[in-house]
């Protein structure tokens, strides 16, 4: 327990690092600021004079600003005035939305003030039901001057929190145990504020009565007795551990408060400080103190954020919705462009291809034509076969039987005739006989006669090979003769002839493809 107040001592001693607000104690009329920046306090200020009067309050702000140089933007306020008050509530066991709605149905009904409440609540020990909470009650009108004022400023009124919520933090110093309860009661600025607590800190009661010790403390007294009786009946756990003074004067009153006060009465021991409303405020949880700021105005920065940033990815979205629609236009012009060229070239493509077909119909007509006017008749190679032997065949020979007979793909050919004796002797002797020219010949283009071996051809072939391999058997060849003559050799060549033949025969073949060649 000791290690556990000791731990909450320390954090409620410590301002958060990153904290940076105006801090604003307006008790009644005293009005009192504290600029803080990053947690640490800059500067201090109080007002002098009456400062009574919501709408005056953006001036009182402005001078807060002015004096402690502060450089944020938010402001916190805490606040005790005569239209604030405080009522115990109990509630159906419900949670949730449906809880708040019955709260805020509360606080319409609970209000001592003409005009709409600005509430916050705090939730309290059941007690003999199922739960209640202390609601904080103040006419928004007056909630609404205080936000202008700031916003005229260039502020943002950030929390209103009554000085009991600030008065609670005590509890942790009074060194309570578990089931024990006390009462505190501070003076704030002619009033004085009472909560009722254990070392928890959760509150029983919350009160602001409108007298103070320094006034009349005998009226104030009867006032703190009749509230620790009520809370002894509203709670199964009364006040058992005493009364707590805080503020200017409390240990001259302490005796006079000890006379209509049936429970031992005492000074606190928190250490007074002339800014201690406002420094204490900003030790405070924002979750869980009561805050008179609805959460709509709370939250209207955030909205105002999230709108603004809305509006820029908005505008964003647009420009880039705007640039892809011009980029993809484009494409569209383009390939739109290139749909049209696609489709002229489509059209002289076909143009060309109806005139190539119409040629082409017009070529088969003509060769259809042809086809019918000469019929499938085969070359005359017959024909070309007699003309070319008045050139092929030697002035020694005579032909006198020609046969060419068209088979299925060839010609067969037979060749017969004799040879001629009686001729002047020529002045060049020839380097081979006449039929082995005139076969030489017929073997050779244009017609390429296979010849039919007999077995004379067999044995004279040897010899003639190579004597007919220098006769010119070409087409231009056919009125040539054989011009060169090997000098010194002719009675050797003479005398190496076989005898002469008187008949010859030469039967072949000639096929229809190499009669074209």
């Amino acid at each position: 327990m000791l290690r556990l107040a000791k731990k909450n001592k320390a954090v409620l001693a410590a301002i958060p690092s990153h904290l940076t607000t105006l801090s604003v104690s307006w008790l009644n009329n005293q009005f009192k600021a504290v600029a803080v920046h990053r947690g640490q306090i800059e500067a201090t200020w109080e007002r002098p004079g009456s400062t009574e009067g919501p709408e005056h309050f953006d001036a009182f702000i402005r001078e807060a600003v002015h004096e402690t140089g502060y450089r944020g933007q938010t402001v916190s306020l805490v606040i005790t005035h005569p239209r604030l008050a405080q009522q115990l509530v109990d509630l159906p066991p419900i949670k949730g939305k449906k809880l708040q709605k019955v709260i805020q149905r509360q606080a319409r009904q609970q209000k001592m003030f003409p005009g709409e409440a600005s509430w916050a609540s705090e939730p309290c020990p059941p007690g003999k039901v199922a739960q209640r909470v202390v609601l904080h009650l103040f006419p928004k009108q007056m909630i609404t001057l205080l936000v202008l004022g700031c916003k005229r400023n260039g502020l943002r009124l950030a929390t209103v929190v009554p000085t009991s919520a600030v008065l609670q933090q005590q509890f942790v110093h009074l060194g309570l145990e578990k089931d024990e309860v006390g009462l505190l009661a501070a003076e704030t600025g002619g009033s004085t504020t009472l909560s009722a607590g254990g070392s928890d800190g959760e509150v029983l009661l919350a009160r602001t009565l409108p007298s103070s010790w320094n006034e009349d403390p005998n009226h104030l007294g009867l006032d703190l007795n009749r509230t620790a009786l009520f809370i002894s009946q509203q709670y199964s756990s009364p006040i058992n551990r005493g009364l707590w003074l805080f503020g200017p004067g409390a240990e001259d009153r302490v005796e006079a408060i000890q006379k209509h006060v049936q429970l031992p009465v005492d000074v606190s021991p928190v250490v007074e400080d002339p800014f201690y409303w406002a420094t204490e405020a900003l030790k405070l949880h924002p979750e869980r103190s009561p805050n008179l700021i609805s959460r709509e105005l709370r939250e209207q920065p955030q909205r105002r954020v999230f709108a603004a940033a809305m509006g820029v990815l908005t505008v964003l979205v647009v420009i880039s919705s705007l640039v892809a629609s011009a980029y993809f236009l484009s494409q569209a012009r383009l390939e739109a462009a290139n749909v049209r060229a696609l489709s002229r070239d489509t059209t002289r493509i076909q143009n060309s291809r109806a005139e190539l077909e119409s040629l082409d119909r017009e070529l088969s007509r003509k060769k259809q034509i042809i086809r019918l006017v000469l019929g499938q008749r085969p070359p005359p190679v017959p024909a070309w076969f007699l003309s070319y032997l008045a050139e092929a065949v030697p002035p020694e020979l005579v032909v006198t039987n020609l046969h060419v007979i068209r088979e299925e793909d060839y010609y067969r050919v037979q060749l017969a005739g004799t040879v001629q004796h009686g001729l002047p002797a020529p002045a060049v002797p020839p380097v081979a006989e006449p039929i082995d020219v005139l076969k030489a010949r017929l073997t050779g283009p244009p017609f390429n006669l296979k010849l039919k071996e007999t077995e004379d051809d067999k044995t004279t072939r040897a010899v003639t090979t190579g004597k007919l391999s220098s006769i010119d058997t070409s087409v231009p060849g056919w009125l040539s003769r054989l011009a060169k003559v090997v000098s010194g050799k002719t009675t050797a060549t003479a005398a190496a002839k076989p005898v002469v033949q008187d008949y010859y025969l030469i039967e072949g073949t000639i096929r229809i493809e190499g009669t074209m060649r």
